[in-house]
């Protein structure tokens, strides 16, 4: 199912949602979803222009599933008057690789 930006971002705005979630959250699990490294840190920093192509390896979860997720993460950024092409640089994760 695809999502409409434009009916998330004033869903948000309505439920008032903006003051209560981090956006560092969903930038994690942007991150995740896009199987980290340098595709997954510009899905969760710059989500308006990050794309996947043929290049890159088998992300975890579909590309529609990750479609959403970057859509998510635009729309709550301009709910919150953040812009989505630069967004704060995501949390760090010291010492939670596999060991």
């Amino acid at each position: 199912m695809k999502l409409d930006k434009d009916a998330l971002k004033a869903q948000f705005r309505f439920q008032k949602v903006t003051q209560e979630w981090d956006i560092r959250t969903l930038q994690t699990v942007a991150f995740v979803a896009a199987g980290g490294g340098l595709i997954g840190r510009m899905y969760a920093e710059q989500p308006a222009v990050a794309y996947r192509d043929s290049r890159a390896g088998k992300a975890p979860y579909r590309d529609q599933d990750l479609e959403n997720i970057r859509v998510t993460l635009v729309a709550l950024a301009e709910a919150q008057d953040l812009d989505p092409h630069n967004l704060p640089a995501m949390p760090r994760f010291p010492n939670c690789g596999v060991f």
